[in-house]
């Protein structure tokens, strides 16, 4: 029978990773590819690469704060990491090359250097986690979100409302599929909720980046193809390719949650001696 300290251990881990670190690192390595049809999977050493970068700047944002590992909360780690994975993303997306030691090292000496100019902010602790289905519910609805953005702003000819309701059962079974492949046996109910939640969370963010990419594609057509192209269809126009690209990306993200190690310094588990 599995330790139940162990096993919640792993799965906040877990879905800490897969939210915090390894979704925006992905992503920043699929826009650099350009994100065109058929284009190969990320190098697993380009990953690695930018996982070190992730580990370096959240260590130098440490050393920068003037605290010690064991004196700051777990929550606060990962914070520090997911802001340090955003930056060394959006870095990689620009340049296409992982940024250098000593270019992460000047990041940290300014986000430090900001500490004085928001000192009456106080953060107000962790976030809510979906502990029960009335919590859940209210989670799904917030992984929806960027959904519904999409969706108003482009519709592929069809109800909005319609697709909506489309687009939401599909996500929620996706995310089902993968929670059900990614969670550790015996995990309680609420443990489920949250890895199925960030699941959700980050199947919404990838669908919206398919449905924007091929929205933009239709509408940076030629107006007379455009036309052509819409009555070729009867103004339906076909989704296929967002849903392939949804697809392809959420089966490179779980297969990411698998095989991804979580470096000593992103451990949550103090005794670990790090992060």
């Amino acid at each position: 029978m599995p330790d139940t300290a162990d096993n919640k251990a792993t799965m906040q881990t877990l879905l800490t990773t897969f939210r915090e670190v390894g979704l925006p690192l992905l992503q920043a390595i699929g826009e650099a590819q350009g994100g065109q049809d058929g284009a190969a999977p990320p190098d697993p050493a380009i990953l690695g690469t930018l996982v070190d970068k992730t580990v370096l700047l959240t260590q130098k944002l440490s050393g920068e704060l003037g605290a010690s590992e064991d004196q700051i909360d777990a929550w606060v780690r990962w914070a520090m990491a997911g802001a340090a994975a955003q930056t060394i993303a959006s870095a990689f997306k620009a340049s296409g090359q992982p940024p250098a030691d000593e270019d992460i090292a000047r990041i940290a000496q300014t986000a430090a250097a900001l500490q004085d100019k928001f000192k009456a902010q106080i953060p107000a602790g962790q976030e809510t986690l979906p502990n029960t289905v009335a919590t859940f519910r209210a989670k799904m609805l917030e992984a929806m979100v960027p959904v519904v953005g999409s969706v108003a702003q482009y519709s592929f000819g069809r109800s909005e409302h319609a697709l909506l309701a489309e687009i939401a059962e599909k996500l929620v079974k996706t995310a089902d599929q993968v929670t059900r492949a990614l969670a550790p046996t015996g995990a309680t109910p609420e443990e489920w909720r949250l890895l199925c939640w960030h699941v959700l969370k980050a199947a919404g963010q990838i669908y919206t980046e398919a449905h924007l990419a091929e929205s933009d594609r239709l509408l940076c057509m030629p107006a007379e193809e455009r036309a052509a192209y819409f009555a070729q269809h009867g103004q339906m126009v076909p989704m296929q390719q967002v849903w392939q690209a949804f697809n392809q990306r959420m089966a490179m993200l779980a297969t990411l949650a698998t095989y991804l190690d979580v470096p000593e310094s992103a451990r949550l588990d103090a005794a670990a001696g790090g992060w």
